[in-house]
């Protein structure tokens, strides 16, 4: 993978990013105004329990992706971008551009979901 490639790659890895950290901000005061205006027939503690519960629920997906940002941005400085972790081989342009975090070829990745399901 060339410089210029790895600096688009970047681009899109520091934009998802930001729309996650926005994303999480946005619920979290999503959240903080719900819980103000809560419903009465809600105890108090049901209520901070399920707002509790949709936050970490959300917050798991999200603090996931933000770590294989991360991890990707490092990789990019390393110049290790774009190599599959696994096998070494280059991953395909068409998979980094869906899914520029991604860690693993095509192969590899396959290889990881059937022995999951064996």
């Amino acid at each position: 993978m060339n410089k210029a490639e790895a600096q688009e790659y970047q681009q899109l890895l520091i934009e998802r990013r930001k729309q996650i950290v926005k994303k999480l901000a946005d619920t979290e005061e999503t959240l903080r105004f719900l819980s103000e205006s809560r419903p009465p027939e809600l105890s108090e503690e049901a209520q901070e329990e399920a707002f509790a519960n949709s936050l970490q629920a959300l917050s798991n997906q999200e603090r996931k992706e933000l770590f294989d940002i991360e991890h990707a941005l490092r990789r990019i400085e390393s110049g290790e971008y774009g190599l599959c972790e696994n096998c070494g081989r280059e991953i395909g342009v068409n998979r980094l551009k869906a899914m520029p975090a991604v860690r693993l070829c095509i192969t590899c990745q396959e290889d990881v979901e059937r022995a999951a399901g064996a």
